[in-house]
């Protein structure tokens, strides 16, 4: 079981902004990781959620103590391994507890809706709470990713994503999926540590104008492929952050796991 526990803010980049932030960001030292060595590189995820979309209120709303599940895959095609993950959400800290799957285990999952026998914490809760919760895929989000780390401060990373799009879909590889494209142009960028930010990057954020958005991609997903669901939501393509409600959706079978980082 891989555990990463962080703070995480999210900034809408205009296009000019893309190559300014990103060529300040590796002037301060930062580098790119280790899969975006030559070029970003691919993410596509499947949302579960319930019939009413019980997830997409929770998480439009910022309800605290919110969990999402997901299947992730580095490939636009089958391919080992995959990534089933919780992702829990209180306020900005962000905790993602993750457990990798070969796509065999995969199928066998979306046919039974049961993983093989097996002794994962991650594998056990979420399958538990897909029962528990009637949970059921919904959609599919795909984007390039490029990740800059610092050899001097291993508490941060930080992200671009561009190219977003979603679609509707009941499985993780459909054969034909009417993507819809977030922004356009553009990317978003998201600063992710698990302390204080350094100065610089604080610095960074101030000279650019950088305006911190509560950017839910799931929400989004469901506003572009659902209107119906997201009627009166207009503005999520561009959600300014609001004030947080009240709500509890706890994993305390996880908590006591060690961190490590991804």
């Amino acid at each position: 079981m891989r555990i990463t526990q962080r703070y995480e803010h999210k900034y809408r980049l205009e296009t000019p902004q893309v190559y300014q932030v990103r060529s300040q960001i590796l002037a301060s030292g930062l580098d790119r990781d280790y899969y975006s060595k030559e070029q970003p590189y691919f993410v596509r995820s499947l949302y579960f959620d319930t019939d009413d979309y019980h997830s997409f209120y929770e998480n439009r709303d910022g309800f605290l103590n919110r969990v999402k599940l997901r299947i992730r895959s580095y490939s636009p095609i089958p391919a080992d391994p995959l990534s089933v993950e919780l992702k829990t959400k209180s306020g900005d800290l962000s905790v993602k507890y993750s457990a990798f799957i070969s796509y065999d285990w995969y199928c066998t999952f979306m046919e039974t809706r049961h993983f093989p026998a097996n002794d994962s914490p991650v594998l056990i809760e979420f399958e538990r709470l897909l029962h528990l919760l009637a949970l059921k895929p919904k959609v599919i989000i795909e984007y390039e990713r490029e990740g800059l780390r610092s050899s001097h401060a291993a508490n941060l990373r930080i992200t671009i994503d561009r190219e977003i799009r979603s679609a509707a879909a009941a499985e993780l590889f459909p054969r034909a999926p009417s993507f819809r494209v977030h922004y356009g142009k553009g990317a978003l960028l998201e600063i992710k540590c698990s302390g204080k930010q350094p100065r610089w990057l604080s610095q960074c954020v101030r000279e650019h104008g950088l305006k911190w958005v509560a950017n839910s991609k799931y929400v989004q997903s469901i506003a572009l492929s659902r209107p119906d669901v997201a009627a009166g939501c207009a503005g999520l393509l561009r959600m300014p952050v609001g004030a947080l409600a009240g709500g509890k959706i706890g994993l305390d079978k996880l908590g006591s796991a060690p961190m490590h980082r991804v």
